[in-house]
C-alpha cells in the first residue's frame, strides 16, 4: 500500500502538483526546491517525485545530483509530454510518469516502486518486473508463478538478470554458465528456448542476432505484481544429460 509512505516531492512550482494527490492517498508528503541539497531531503525516505514539468533539463540536474550520494532511492521523473523527446534513460531514474497526472496513475506508478524496492531488500534476490529470483534459496517466479528450471537454466537467468538491460554475448554465457573454453553452442540455444517458454510473456528474452541475449522486462512495460503474501518458490528439477 501507498499510505503512509515518505515521499519527497522535488518541484520547482510554488505548490508541487502531486502533493495534493499523494495526500490524499494517505503518503507522508514534503516538498523540496531543485537547489536544495539531496543529503538534506532523501534521508528516511520511501520514495522521490522529481517534477521537471516542462523542462527536463531541471529532472537531469535534480537525479545526477541524488544519485552522486552513492545511495538508490526509488525515484520517479515527472515530465509533461512536450519534454519526453528530451528526457534519457542514463539519467537513472525508475519510472516516468507524464503531468499532469491522472491519479490512479501516480498510485499504480508509486506502488509498484515501493513494491520494487522491498524486492530489493536483500543481496540474495535479484528483482526485474514480474520477475524474482531467490539465490539463496535458489528459488525463481514470475508473478508469483513458481519456475520449475535446472541448475544450469538458473544459472543462465541469474547471469543474464544480473545483467538486466545488457546484451551479453553467446560466448560470455558459454563461458560463464558451461566453463572457460565450452563449445556447447546447440545447447545454449536450447536452454535459451526453454527459458523463454517458462518466463512467458511477462518478462522479455531478447535475441539480439549475431552478438547474444539480452532480458528484460515485459515489452508492454506493465509489471503484473504477485500479492505480497504469496511465498515465492520453485522445484529445480535434476539436469538431465540434454539439458
Amino acid at each position: 500500500m501507498v499510505a503512509g509512505v515518505r515521499i519527497v516531492v522535488v518541484s520547482t512550482a510554488n505548490v508541487a502538483e502531486a502533493t495534493v494527490t499523494l495526500r490524499d492517498l494517505g503518503c507522508a508528503v514534503r516538498t523540496a526546491s531543485p537547489l536544495e541539497l539531496p543529503s538534506r531531503y532523501t534521508r528516511g525516505i520511501d520514495a522521490l517525485v522529481v517534477e521537471a514539468g516542462d523542462d527536463a533539463e531541471v529532472g537531469r540536474f535534480v537525479l545526477q545530483r541524488v544519485r552522486a550520494l552513492g545511495e538508490h532511492i526509488p525515484t520517479l521523473l515527472a515530465v509533461q509530454t512536450s519534454q519526453l523527446t528530451r528526457v534519457d534513460p542514463r539519467w537513472a531514474y525508475d519510472d516516468l510518469v507524464l503531468q499532469p497526472y491522472v491519479p490512479q496513475e501516480l498510485y499504480v506508478r508509486l506502488r509498484t516502486l515501493e513494491w520494487r524496492a522491498s524486492e530489493f531488500s536483500g543481496p540474495e534476490r535479484i528483482k526485474l518486473g514480474a520477475l524474482v529470483i531467490d539465490l539463496s534459496a535458489h528459488e525463481a517466479a514470475v508473478g508469483g508463478r513458481a519456475l520449475s528450471l535446472t541448475p544450469r537454466e538458473f544459472a543462465l537467468l541469474t547471469l543474464l538478470a544480473r545483467h538486466r538491460g545488457r546484451v551479453l554475448t553467446r560466448a560470455t554465457l558459454l563461458r560463464e554458465v558451461w566453463g572457460a573454453r565450452s563449445t556447447e553452442s546447440r545447447s545454449l540455444d536450447v536452454h535459451i528456448r526453454r527459458l523463454r517458454s517458462a518466463l512467458g510473456a511477462e518478462v522479455s528474452l531478447v535475441t539480439v542476432r549475431g552478438v547474444g541475449y539480452r532480458l528484460g522486462e515485459a515489452p508492454d512495460g506493465v509489471v503484473r505484481e504477485a500479492p505480497v503474501s504469496v511465498s515465492v518458490s520453485v522445484s529445480v528439477s535434476p539436469e538431465g544429460d540434454s539439458r
